[in-house]
């Protein structure tokens, strides 16, 4: 198995355990056989769209923006935990870096890591108050796999920023197939 593959299907057993922590067991038993039998578990892109599908057909678009941000939420530690090796995020020399250093490096390597499994394209743009992904992909349907991985940005920001909290915003760009998620730079209170 590629070593891809298996970064899918850690980054898919996250997701689930994030599914169980917010919907609960019966739901997410529900969810994780739905998704068996479509054959799409550990897919990466496909298999968050199946959720984001899911999510919709249950509950509306409102609520599964909101239940997205809160998986999303929810799977980072389980991330972290996994992806531990990669990321680095308890290592000393990670832990004693500046504020805006650690912030950086922790949203590179994000960035680097979680787009490639999921096989999203992603333009970084750097504004004075706020850093800019814009994502694109041939999947774009919906944004709500964007609210998803804005709930993974939130926790994580909020983890090694030492609790401080990050506004992040998702929006699409008008006349273009792109998603924007939209960090800003300076914790709130600060």
């Amino acid at each position: 198995m590629a070593a891809n593959e298996e970064e899918k299907i850690l980054f898919s057993r996250a997701i689930n355990q994030g599914l169980y922590e917010v919907l609960g067991d019966e739901e997410s038993i529900k969810f994780r056989i739905q998704l068996n039998c479509e054959n799409l578990a550990g897919q990466g892109i496909e298999e968050i769209q199946f959720l984001e599908n899911y999510l919709l057909e249950k509950f509306g678009s409102t609520d599964a923006e909101g239940l997205s941000i809160c998986i999303g939420q929810n799977s980072y530690h389980f991330i972290k935990n996994l992806f531990e090796n990669t990321l680095k995020f308890e290592n000393q020399n990670f832990r004693f870096l500046p504020s805006q250093h650690r912030i950086k490096s922790a949203l590179d390597k994000f960035q680097l890591f979680f787009f490639l499994i999921l096989g999203l394209n992603i333009e970084k743009i750097e504004k004075n108050d706020q850093l800019v992904w814009k994502i694109d992909s041939e999947c774009l349907n919906r944004n709500h796999y964007a609210y998803l991985i804005s709930g993974i940005l939130q926790e994580m920001l909020t983890d090694i920023s030492g609790g401080r909290f990050f506004p992040i915003s998702v929006n699409p760009v008008s006349n273009e197939n792109r998603i924007e998620i939209q960090i800003s730079k300076k914790a709130l209170g600060h």
